[in-house]
């Protein structure tokens, strides 16, 4: 009797168990569909908002995550209509033809009651924290300036962008060059190459010369047609060439806005941009995407256009202790004096989203914006985060992010340890303290041995990490954020921006040593094939004449 209560028992515990385990298995979880630049992340966070997640809402949150490489690639995706993704994040150009299309839900993230409304019981206000006012005011002016007004499909109306999107992370357009070579070439020179500005990634020295013989074939552009394409604008309005020319409107180029006239894609600018850049092939190296830094640290090249956060990232690596005194940065970035881009990518919610993952969409892009997830999102990309800078200078959990991240000897706030746990000494680490580091990080300075800050940037003396807080200290100097545009959509102008792109890159390139050399493989091919049909013709008379034999 007793086995048998015994065994009663072990079954009811083992059904109770087997129960227990199949309502975990069922437990309801949220879930939300990412669609993002790849790297474009730090993967940490992701699990860190899962359990951010559960604090809010109390239920936990499965998240796929999926990339894409291009905006192109990412438009394609999401206007086939077969997308269920639910939050993305595209540059501003494509969040425009996006909006364009009406193809977005405006979120209206800068007034948070407007925000929060849609949220339900299940998101416990209390915890949650609105992070809008972390964002660089900056980036809304630039925006709202550039796409206040945007005409939706089948809308009288005109939108905003501002109402659609929440900055992520944005940078500039610059020159990245091997500063060692150029003082080879002696033209490591602020008056120099602050006369030559863009002119520098096509040999001008600013007055139609060439710059330095040592250039020629040492010159790397970027294989994409809009970042090509305003580099060029640049470079023909600050050397005249603009001069005396007008747009369709009558308006001279020379007087329109930076980011009227980087916009501007009519026949007369867009042949003269076709020339300039077919004319440039002569002082390339070639075209590259992501392989630039390698090229100039090993002097294959010595200048590139380069993205801001690429850039930095180059520079930071190629620091070299035998250059100087005590070391030096191999590499520099530079943004030219003249003229220059800024751009923004930011998260936008597609009208084809879940609308039963409306709480995790609000909360994930609304959690990007806390200073310490911000932080680790920079150091992790490179790029800058559109989270003040000052918002993440005043934050412990941020600070301790970035103390950690490039080994700044500061233990009040992490402990600076190696993999083993063992204390890093102070002489150790790559920065003394956090103080040694803000100037670098944040300013882009240093402190020198007569106690004067110092810096790093000898040509622009500015930081293109923040490229706001650095026009604004160089306002008077030359510097105005103003003379940084916005590009947005070609629109119906793409396909000739397109077709001129096409042209530049492939004039010149003569098609008849080309046809040659297929010619010579066809040959080569036919002659092959024609060998082995004689080798196996031969074979087989010689296997049927041995056969003969034999019968004999």
């Amino acid at each position: 009797m007793k086995k048998f209560v015994s065994a009663v028992a072990i079954l009811l515990l083992a059904c109770l168990v087997l129960a227990t385990f199949a309502a975990c298995d069922t437990e309801e979880k949220d879930s939300l569909v990412i669609y993002n630049w790849a790297d474009y992340i730090f993967d940490d966070k992701l699990t860190d908002f899962k359990n951010y997640y559960k604090e809010v809402t109390g239920k936990n949150i499965d998240i796929t995550y999926v990339t894409f490489d291009t905006n192109e690639t990412m438009l394609t995706r999401l206007t086939k209509g077969d997308s269920n993704v639910d939050v993305v994040c595209p540059s501003e150009y494509a969040i425009q033809k996006l909006i364009e299309m009406d193809m977005l839900v405006p979120m209206h993230y800068f007034d948070e009651e407007q925000y929060t409304a849609s949220f339900s019981v299940n998101v416990n206000k209390d915890i949650y924290e609105h992070n809008s006012d972390n964002v660089e005011p900056g980036i809304i002016d630039k925006v709202s300036a550039t796409f206040g007004n945007i005409n939706v499909e089948g809308k009288a109306e005109p939108v905003s962008m501002v109402d659609f999107f929440v900055p992520y992370m944005y940078g500039t357009l610059g020159v990245l060059y091997n500063k060692y070579a150029f003082m080879d070439l002696g033209i490591y020179d602020e008056e120099i190459l602050n006369r030559a500005n863009w002119g520098i990634l096509f040999n001008d020295n600013g007055a139609g010369e060439l710059l330095s013989e040592g250039l020629t074939g040492s010159i790397l552009m970027k294989d994409s047609i809009r970042d090509s394409y305003a580099a060029t604008v640049f470079y023909l309005l600050e050397s005249g060439r603009l001069d005396g020319l007008k747009n369709k409107d009558g308006v001279y180029y020379t007087e329109m806005p930076v980011g009227e006239l980087i916009n501007a894609v009519d026949d007369q600018l867009l042949d003269c941009v076709k020339q300039v850049l077919t004319n440039q092939k002569s002082q390339l190296f070639g075209y590259e995407v992501d392989f630039g830094k390698d090229d100039l640290l090993t002097g294959n090249a010595y200048v590139d256009l380069a993205w801001s956060g690429d850039a930095m990232y180059a520079v930071e690596e190629s620091w070299n202790d035998e250059l100087g005194e005590d070391g030096d940065y191999e590499l520099a970035y530079y943004v030219p004096h003249s003229t220059g881009n800024i751009w923004f990518d930011g998260w936008v919610v597609p009208k084809t989203h879940n609308p039963e993952h409306l709480d995790a969409i609000k909360l994930f892009i609304n959690y990007l914006n806390r200073p310490d997830v911000a932080a680790a999102n920079l150091l992790e990309i490179g790029y800058s985060a559109s989270v003040k800078s000052d918002v993440i200078k005043q934050d412990d959990d941020a600070r301790a992010v970035l103390a950690e991240g490039y080994n700044v000897y500061a233990p009040e706030l992490w402990d600076a340890v190696d993999e083993d746990g063992n204390p890093i000494a102070q002489d150790e680490c790559d920065f003394a303290d956090w103080e040694e580091f803000e100037l670098y990080f944040f300013h882009n300075s240093y402190e020198n041995e007569e106690g004067d800050i110092v810096s790093y940037d000898e040509i622009s003396g500015s930081n293109w990490r923040y490229p706001f807080e650095s026009a604004a200290l160089n306002a008077d100097n030359y510097r105005n954020i103003d003379s940084l545009g916005v590009m947005r959509d070609f629109g119906d102008k793409n396909h000739d921006v397109v077709t001129a792109w096409n042209y530049s890159r492939s004039a010149g390139v003569n098609a008849l040593p080309l046809l040659g050399w297929t010619m010579l493989a066809v040959a080569v091919a036919v002659a092959v094939v024609f060998l082995i049909l004689r080798i196996k013709r031969v074979a087989r008379h010689t296997v049927r004449t041995h056969s003969t034999d034999a019968e004999g």
